[in-house]
């Protein structure tokens, strides 16, 4: 049986911070890191003119897939941190994204091969832009539901608002016991 949706609003107990586990994700960036190494010393340390052409290509196919699997997690989006004066989208080693309520235009949930969720906002310097990031992120139907609660005006695409709509019927039901 699915364990229930607990969803509340967070206007009250603000600043709150939703991210990925650190254990989990600097486990990923090392093992990353460690693979892509090993393939650079697998290939100064036993690949010679005499190696076969697989034994040359297979390690750096594997260096590529590492070092392309770090800097995703490296660049992926780390923390979502709510704010009274804004929504905060902080990374590794990417400069954070802070994003005013008032200037927050447009949230979409899309399916590609996986889903998306694309924020539509307005930066500090007046410029319109459009972050995007998988929705597998933890937590990520309360995230959407703070979030158009906190920042009414944004607009939505059909599937998203009515999910909101339910999320928004699930936290104003009383808790029965």
């Amino acid at each position: 049986m699915p364990r229930p949706l607990s969803i509340s609003s967070i206007k009250a107990r603000m600043p709150v911070r939703y991210r990925f586990h650190p254990l989990i994700r600097w486990v990923m960036i090392a093992f990353t890191a460690l693979i892509a190494g090993y393939s650079i010393y697998f290939l100064v340390r036993w690949v010679n003119a005499d190696t076969p052409m697989f034994f040359k290509i297979t390690p750096l196919v594997i260096l590529y897939i590492g070092l392309d699997s770090l800097f995703r997690h490296l660049t992926a989006l780390n923390e979502v941190i709510f704010t009274p004066e804004c929504l905060w989208l902080r990374f590794i080693i990417k400069p954070a994204i802070p994003i005013p309520w008032d200037n927050l235009r447009a949230l979409q949930l899309q399916k590609r091969i996986t889903y998306y969720l694309y924020i539509g906002y307005t930066d500090l310097k007046g410029q319109q832009k459009l972050y995007k990031t998988p929705a597998s992120f933890p937590k990520m139907t309360e995230i959407l539901y703070n979030i158009a609660d906190l920042a009414p005006q944004v607009e939505m695409n059909e599937e998203l608002a009515k999910m909101v709509a339910y999320l928004r019927e699930i936290a104003d039901k009383p808790e029965t016991s």
